[in-house]
């Protein structure tokens, strides 16, 4: 049966990470209607058994040892087609660094399925997946435990794009799409020209931007605005400084404008953010006390 859902381990100061995931194991009759996500993916990982997946008027079937990535956007119900279905499941916002590695080849629009090597073993993708469920259940709210189960969902996921290249020459990805986004994470401060990204990656506007939103998964404009606000909220957290102060450190002119963007994504004003966080660090060292 279907255990009750893990705390989600997503870290309050990044507008990513991993939502939530578990480890199922399902009888015949199982079925879960879900609307579309605007942002986030699912990765669902068939141990033993059998399910299937319905997206737009395709089946995904979903057998041993089967990978099938949902991206966002899709209405989708999924659902055993057997007398059992044991899987891993795992909800996620892929940090924008690391969006890059999961340009994975799609069996139709949005949808990515792939035969993954599940062997018992340290270092194989089933183990790395049963190690981010462990972590992300058993954790509860330490940082530490959110971190480890971050790092074994991108372990997973690059064993992943392993398997793809294993089949194919394509490179994981574009290393002038990589370099932007580095360049992003590094300069998010600065004023974003589409124009003068282009000219440093020798590609045209149009081009850059296609490329960009193909690889990664969003715009330019969308990836360093996510890291913007990952950088206010450790700011919030963790620093004095005003709010409006706070909104120009990380590029962002008007106050207005950042406090709307930072309550659509976190679902509350900076203020009230901060205030939060304070609580909970303040408890926090009262118990370490």
């Amino acid at each position: 049966m279907a255990k009750k859902p893990t705390n989600y381990a997503i870290n309050e100061e990044r507008p990513y990470g991993i939502l939530i995931s578990g480890h199922y194991a399902e009888t015949a009759g199982y079925s879960i209607h879900r609307p579309p996500d605007p942002v986030g993916w699912l990765l669902m990982y068939t141990l033993t058994g059998e399910g299937q997946v319905h997206v737009a008027g395709e089946v995904a079937p979903c057998r041993s040892g089967d990978a099938v990535i949902l991206l966002p956007g899709l209405p989708h119900h999924y659902s055993t087609a057997g007398a059992k279905w044991e899987f891993i499941w795992v909800h996620f916002i892929p940090d924008p660094s690391f969006r890059p590695w999961l340009y994975l080849p799609q069996q139709t629009e949005g949808i990515v399925r792939l035969q993954v090597d599940g062997s018992p073993g340290p270092n194989g993708f089933a183990e790395a997946l049963q190690r981010m469920v462990r972590y992300s259940s058993s954790g509860g709210n330490s940082e530490l435990h959110h971190r480890l189960a971050e790092l074994a969902l991108e372990e997973a996921l690059l064993l992943l794009r392993v398997e793809v290249a294993k089949d194919s020459n394509e490179a994981a990805i574009d290393p002038r799409i990589a370099d932007v986004v580095g360049y992003l994470r590094e300069s998010y401060r600065e004023r974003v020209s589409i124009p003068d990204l282009a000219k440093r990656s020798c590609m045209s506007p149009s081009r850059l931007s296609h490329l960009f939103k193909e690889q990664v998964g969003d715009t330019i404009i969308g990836t360093v605005n996510k890291i913007r606000l990952e950088k206010a909220a450790q700011l919030l957290a963790y620093t004095t400084r005003q709010v409006a102060e706070i909104a120009g450190d990380v590029g962002i002119d008007s106050p207005d404008h950042f406090a709307r963007m930072f309550s659509q994504v976190y679902g509350e004003t900076p203020s009230g953010y901060r205030k939060r966080k304070r609580v909970g660090l303040e408890a926090k060292s009262l118990r370490k006390g």
